[in-house]
């Protein structure tokens, strides 16, 4: 029965895969940053902590943190859930949009000499449109355009976590990473009555690669501080790009507006076959922590992508600068062996985080703030159920777009054991 129930689980990991690829997660104009808005933030358990990374479980894979595999003492079948509403709005206009999706799923596997973990995520997503009624281009007298986008870049990875020393571990993830990111345009010529409506796409995909490091320090009294380094080295992706341009009226762009279309010699621009860069980024993550009962941790992210550049993608009033954050979370547990209040076993969860974002628009910088909330519920065994709340903005009041949002998450964490010889009497 046990191994008929792992096989299942198993199963419905590979068929939920085929929703996970399907969905765009974001329609948020600020996707349009470097890869587009990255979904994937971490566990549940950690997002509800603002991101935190040190803050390490033997019976939860942390997935950012693949060095938390060598500390892991059970089968760990994760899954997590989003859903998101945004209010965008700016001098003129307000909107709504709401999301949901599979955030991730993953399955993290100890054994006598270290821990291995793999899953699924969609790691990024663009999701916009935008109208611009300015003078887009006066040398060749555009005076209004249309832009819209959509599409996932998701990821497929491979995590393997060593001890190295009593205290010390280190790990390192292997990512895969493929996707399309499709792209409309029309831009609206003044004097001219037709205008020109631009069809695009760009097939992504490459490997990248992610590493961490942990120190776990035992003090008195059931204290310990943890120190986590992890580095994401600066890489890029293929992108294959195909773009076919169309004359339509100016009133309307449907299927019966188009006329005449070219399809665009990218190959002799240099343009069809492009690279993506994937900027390098460092994580500094420090927790103190009283066994079963609290946990407190800082945590800064520094991103150099200031250079990053989408060479097919015309992007204007856009640049970048290098980002960074900065985080400050925590859990308590009020009396982690209560057999009376259930409620005085679980863990809730707090987080604060802000961050300066790498993209400029218009010569202004884009900022975030978040505030998390979470709990994590127990159930059967060693499994737990977390529920975080996130509550944000995007933005400012500088004649940008601003986005306020809440985002509800439900995290899965079921745990069972393999490799292990059991004895009976």
């Amino acid at each position: 029965m046990k191994l008929i129930k792992n096989y299942s689980l198993i199963l419905s990991f590979i068929i939920s895969t085929s929703f996970v690829y399907s969905q765009t997660n974001t329609g948020s104009p600020y996707s349009l940053n470097e890869l587009g808005e990255i979904n994937f933030l971490g566990n549940v358990s950690s997002i509800s902590m603002g991101g935190i990374d040190s803050a390490i479980d033997s019976i939860e894979f942390n997935i950012n943190n693949p060095s938390s595999l060598a500390k892991l003492k059970t089968t760990n079948y994760l899954i997590g859930t989003f859903y998101k509403s945004t209010g965008i709005s700016n001098s003129v206009s307000t909107d709504n949009i709401n999301t949901a999706n599979i955030n991730y799923i993953a399955i993290g596997v100890p054994t006598k000499r270290f821990g291995f973990g793999f899953g699924v995520l969609p790691y990024s997503s663009v999701g916009f449109n935008l109208q611009t009624t300015d003078d887009y281009n006066t040398e060749n007298s555009i005076n209004s355009r249309l832009f819209g986008a959509e599409g996932n870049i998701n990821r497929a990875f491979v995590s393997i976590g060593v001890p190295l020393l009593k205290y010390f571990s280190l790990g390192a993830t292997a990512n895969y990473n493929f996707g399309k990111f499709n792209y409309e345009k029309f831009n609206l010529i003044e004097n001219v009555n037709y205008g020109i409506f631009s069809i695009s796409s760009s097939e992504i995909s490459g490997f990248t690669y992610n590493f961490s490091s942990n120190l776990s320090i035992p003090l008195k009294n059931d204290f310990s501080l943890n120190l986590v380094y992890s580095l994401y080295p600066e890489g890029d992706l293929d992108s294959f790009n195909i773009e076919s341009l169309y004359t339509s009226s100016t009133s309307s762009v449907s299927l019966e507006s188009l006329g005449d279309f070219v399809d665009v010699d990218l190959n002799s621009r240099g343009l069809e076959n492009t690279k993506l860069p994937v900027p390098k980024k460092s994580i500094y993550s420090l927790g103190l922590e009283k066994k079963n009962s609290w946990f407190i941790g800082l945590q800064y992210e520094s991103k150099l992508s200031s250079n990053f550049k989408n060479d097919f993608l015309d992007t204007q009033n856009v640049s970048y600068r290098d980002a960074n954050s900065f985080s400050i979370g925590g859990f308590i547990i009020p009396d982690s062996s209560s057999l009376i209040s259930y409620w005085k076993r679980v863990k809730y969860r707090f987080g604060i985080k802000n961050e300066k974002k790498s993209i400029i628009v218009n010569n202004l910088p884009i900022n975030q703030f978040s505030l998390n909330l979470g709990l994590g519920l127990p159930v059967a065994g060693l499994s737990k159920a977390n529920l975080g709340l996130e509550i944000g903005r995007i933005g400012n009041d500088d004649n940008l777009i601003k986005e306020n949002y809440f985002s509800l998450r439900l995290g899965l964490s079921l745990n069972d054991v393999w490799f292990i010889k059991r004895k009976f009497n």
